[in-house]
């Protein structure tokens, strides 16, 4: 599915809370998501939902809890808590909330078939023209990552008609123009709504996020590569304090992209830092992690650009004194030469960690006994751990040579490792295909089910469950 499905789905939720009723609970509610300090919200919710007695306002507020249990990524928690909820609800109009709840988690874990079924039970049963819209235009997401030009410009129309002839929130009737103008090459009235969504004082910081990326988007539809990654590395600031490394590593492959494009590879290895991170967090998340990076990288650009400016007065200053001296002495040396001496006061490249052969093969010793002894299945296996075990004298060492061999970080080789044997172990023992996932995960040496699963996912391009299903079926 296309990269940003999710920032969409946000955007919608958070507008759907403007319309919600603007009691004192939901105002709480939505001041803490619009602070993005989603653990407040749910705790809140939690704590006045034992206060209520009546069935139809607990199923409400379960409602909400089902939203920030999605925006926190607990997608399984949040999909209990709906089916939980739908059990109990007789009202139709709280139903149909809940169906497109379970549609959006269902997409959000890549399950796209039962996503478009419960988004279908939406548009047949639903009354409310806000919820038909927000339904349409994920749709549209859905198919435009399949390919299918036809159906998302079908779906995208039919929410550009309603928003037309409906009296809907500015935020979701401004969005649906905003798609519309961008599937149709609208670029500039596009970047005209997203400029206005920036501005506003009061739009939420998924919506200006969201907006800082699809002006980039439209700068890259009109060529203009180097103007998009100003709006690029905004939309990655913003995603810092989104707490979501799923939204880091969306707005950090998108200057990954634009980089390598513009042949810039070293830029794009510094984001590919902030993405690898990201693609290892998964139960803790550090802000002032990613900050630091971001940091480093912005720091590195301006002593860069320093560093231009006094090879430029350099360069002027010798090429004056070896015009002189070929003046004076022109007897000396050939051109050729001189132009090896004016080489040799340009800056230095930087030299890498050199790494004796001692060391090269402690750790290629230290690789083959995890690999062969499948040492990797150990839960708490760190860098620090792995040199200590081995007696690798720097996690520098370690790294540089994962780096260099294997071109992934030393968090990520060890993940790939463990899918590997899971995807294998459930190829070949039908035992194994019949733990929970918490198990497989637990005996693959992840910590939680969630890191397992995406780890799976961004090996395979599927999850464990879908793999088990498609060999049982």
């Amino acid at each position: 599915m296309t990269k940003l499905k999710l920032f969409l789905i946000l955007i919608f939720l958070l507008a759907a809370n403007v319309v919600s009723s603007q009691d004192a609970i939901q105002q709480k509610i939505n001041y803490y998501i619009s602070q993005a300090k989603l653990d407040s919200a749910k705790t809140y919710i939690q704590t006045n939902l034992d206060k209520l007695s009546q069935k139809k306002d607990r199923s409400a507020l379960n409602y909400q809890l089902v939203k920030v249990l999605f925006m926190q990524s607990a997608y399984d928690e949040a999909l209990q808590q709906a089916f939980n909820s739908l059990d109990t609800i007789d009202d139709n109009k709280l139903r149909v909330k809940f169906n497109f709840m379970i549609g959006v988690i269902y997409s959000a874990i890549s399950d796209y078939d039962k996503s478009i079924e419960y988004f279908d039970l939406v548009v047949k049963n639903n009354q409310d023209a806000s919820l038909t819209v927000q339904t349409h235009l994920l749709l549209s997401d859905l198919h435009l990552g399949r390919k299918d030009s036809i159906s998302a410009g079908k779906s995208l129309t039919e929410a550009y008609k309603i928003t037309s002839t409906s009296d809907l929130d500015a935020r979701v009737t401004d969005h649906v123009t905003m798609q519309y103008n961008f599937f149709n090459k609208n670029y500039e009235l596009c970047k005209e709504q997203n400029f206005k969504t920036i501005r506003d004082s009061t739009s939420f910081l998924n919506s200006k996020s969201y907006a800082y990326s699809m002006i980039g988007e439209c700068l890259i539809k009109q060529d203009s590569l180097r103007t998009s990654t100003t709006y690029f590395e905004e939309f990655l600031k913003l995603t810092f304090e989104t707490k979501d490394p799923e939204q880091i590593k969306v707005a950090a492959n998108k200057l990954i992209e634009v980089y390598e494009k513009l042949g810039e590879q070293e830029k794009a290895n510094a984001y590919h830092k902030i993405y690898n991170e990201a693609e290892s967090d998964s139960l803790s998340f550090s802000i002032e992690k990613y900050r630091d990076l971001y940091d480093i990288e912005k720091k590195r650009e301006l002593n860069n650009v320093k560093a231009k400016s006094r090879r430029n007065y350099l360069i002027f200053g010798l090429i004056v004194l070896l015009l002189i001296l070929f003046g004076v002495y022109y007897v000396l040396k050939s051109k050729q030469k001189y132009k090896e001496a004016f080489s040799s006061l340009v800056k230095t490249p930087g030299k890498k960690i050199v790494i004796n052969d001692s060391e090269i093969e402690k750790i290629e010793t230290a690789i083959n006994k995890l690999k062969a002894q499948q040492l990797f299945l150990t839960s708490n296996i760190t860098r620090k751990s792995f040199c200590n075990d081995n007696q690798i004298t720097s996690e520098r060492y370690l790294s540089q040579y994962i780096n260099e061999n294997y071109k992934k970080s030393f968090s990520v080789f060890i993940n790939d490792l463990r899918v590997e044997y899971t995807y294998n172990r459930i190829q070949n023992d039908s035992k194994f295909r019949h733990y929970k996932i918490e198990e497989i995960a637990k005996a693959s040496g992840f910590g939680s089910k969630k890191s397992f699963e995406r780890a799976f996912l961004a090996k395979y391009n599927e999850t464990p469950y879908k793999l088990i299903s498609r060999l049982i079926a």
